[in-house]
């Protein structure tokens, strides 16, 4: 059985380090075995941000800027690793929705994700976000654990 030519990865990130981190360098390998693009995503969950917005105008701001200046060092490690064809996006949005979304929009062939966040409540929702993402992609997708990134 032959297994589909991925040409297209989808790597959701957040922090520089956890399983999100774990995902990215997973990613960045599939990307070099099968020349393919990567396209990095960071979503800012909407949820988490607009109570924020609202108690400090500037405060998502500067998260945002934060998000870009990640999204821009994972963009620099991807091309220091040897890749050619690296993207960035930010959205704002429910992270398993702009997930399922970009899917679509890039026409990726496989999503890698991590399964969890690294704080407790991150644990909690990028857990459900990473199963949901499982469930209603389109495309294949590589959930990441902290602890899988460490056996390989």
């Amino acid at each position: 059985m032959k297994l589909a030519q991925i040409n297209r990865i989808l790597v959701g990130v957040e922090a520089l380090e956890g399983s999100s981190h774990d995902a990215f360098d997973k990613a960045k390998e599939l990307a070099k075995e099968n020349n393919a693009t990567l396209i990095i995503a960071f979503v800012m969950d909407k949820n988490g941000y607009a109570s924020l917005e609202r108690m400090d105008p500037h405060g998502f701001r500067r998260l945002k800027k934060q998000a870009e200046t990640r999204l821009k060092g994972y963009k620099e490690m991807a091309e220091e690793s040897g890749l050619k064809d690296v993207e960035t996006v930010l959205e704002v949005g429910i992270p398993k929705k702009e997930m399922e979304n970009l899917c679509e929009k890039y026409n990726v062939d496989m999503i890698v994700v991590g399964e969890t966040g690294t704080s407790k409540v991150d644990r909690i929702f990028l857990g459900n976000t990473a199963k949901a993402i499982q469930k209603k992609a389109k495309c294949d997708v590589k959930v990441i654990s902290t602890k899988e990134a460490v056996r390989e």
